[in-house]
């Protein structure tokens, strides 16, 4: 078995017209280097993949809490058995648990480095690209899955590439996919989350229980919230020395201590946290007029915590002439009446992915649990 990743950057415009990226952020890389290089010491048997860029269709959910929300973006035909993990039983590699934590610093890292790097972030007010209004902005999201991948150059005589195969790898591919539709910037499968340290684990959300088309396992997807709107990466930059010796010196310890992934997940609170994850279990309970009420209320939290961490001041700076205004369109929006266009939009971008993508689900279907859930 081997280490397999592969990543796509992917630039868009509030039109989400895909362009690659020429400047990409530096040190995004030391902890999943710093990881691999200390598992090989220890095994030579090991799996991982991941993959990030963009696009998304979600659709179709499944009886007895397994659901096929995934449908259109998981096409890989592999068996269950190709599919599932436990039988590499990566949990038992050792230092695993920190290899895993790397890769995902590494992604995270990488998701803050570019809207920490100046080249990048002036893009934004490049005339030639965003008429001068930041029409134009750099976005990253990421899948994640573990297991087995065969590496090796696919081609002909006319084009050969270096690549990784399995249906691992698609797995990580769909996961990336699916971000779109549950409005996060990652996702985990639950074979990444159950190699995870306990306060990595910790850190992720259990959005949703799926399964893929072609198989009947279900899988726990998870995410782990990183928002950027409204948070200075630039302030926590640090030098390359700087950067290796934090990776050289991992501790599970930087949960609760980086100021990159602290700043990144400022917006999740303990009520927020609570609300979701009863609307969650009551959705996938099939008590579904429950789990609108609980959904409803995790997102009117977020919205009023995005407002008071100062995001609607920011975004409508263009619209607002006066404080009086600017309460005016807080009252509308935390009300959700008489708002305009761009109030809506800004009132979506504050509110919760995950919450909005579910209760759209219940909603289309009237709240009313199918009988075979």
């Amino acid at each position: 078995h081997i280490f397999a990743s592969k990543a796509t950057s992917n630039v868009n415009t509030k039109h989400e017209s895909p362009h690659k990226m020429s400047d990409k952020p530096k040190r995004s890389n030391n902890y999943m280097k710093r990881g691999l290089e200390s598992i090989k010491e220890e095994s030579s048997h090991s799996a991982s993949g991941s993959q990030h860029g963009s696009s998304a269709s979600i659709n179709n959910r499944s009886s007895n809490s397994g659901n096929k929300n995934i449908k259109n973006n998981f096409q890989s035909t592999a068996s269950d058995d190709m599919i599932s993990t436990s039988s590499l039983k990566l949990s038992s590699l050792p230092g695993i648990d920190a290899f895993t934590d790397r890769a995902l610093l590494g992604l995270l890292k990488a998701f803050a480095g570019i809207y920490r790097d100046d080249k990048i972030r002036n893009w934004k007010n490049d005339l030639r690209l965003g008429y001068g209004i930041g029409a134009f902005s750099v976005d990253m999201i990421i899948g994640v899955h573990a297991g087995w991948a065969v590496e090796g150059a696919v081609g002909s005589e006319y084009k050969i590439d270096a690549t990784y195969l399995s249906p691992h790898v698609n797995m990580a591919s769909r996961m990336m996919s699916a971000c779109k539709q549950y409005g996060v910037s990652i996702l985990l499968s639950e074979a990444v989350e159950e190699l995870l340290s306990e306060g990595a684990r910790s850190k992720v959300r259990h959005l949703d229980t799926v399964t893929v088309k072609g198989s009947s396992v279900k899988q726990k997807i998870y995410t782990y919230d990183a928002r950027h709107e409204g948070v200075n990466f630039f302030l926590f930059d640090k030098s390359e020395e700087q950067a290796n010796a934090e990776a050289d010196n991992y501790s599970p310890d930087i949960w609760d201590t980086d100021q990159d992934l602290l700043s990144m997940r400022q917006h999740i609170s303990e009520d927020f946290e609570q609300a979701f994850n009863s609307g969650r279990n009551a959705y996938l309970e099939g008590n579904w007029m429950s789990a609108l009420s609980y959904l409803r209320k995790a997102n009117e939290i977020m919205i009023e915590t995005i407002m008071e961490q100062g995001f609607l001041e920011h975004k409508l700076q263009h619209l607002i002439s006066s404080t009086e205004e600017l309460e005016m369109i807080k009252s509308r929006i935390m009300s959700s009446q008489e708002l305009q266009e761009d109030e809506w939009r800004v009132r979506n971008e504050m509110g919760d992915g995950p919450c909005r993508c579910l209760i759209q689900y219940l909603e289309n279907r009237n709240g009313m649990c199918p009988d075979d859930w």
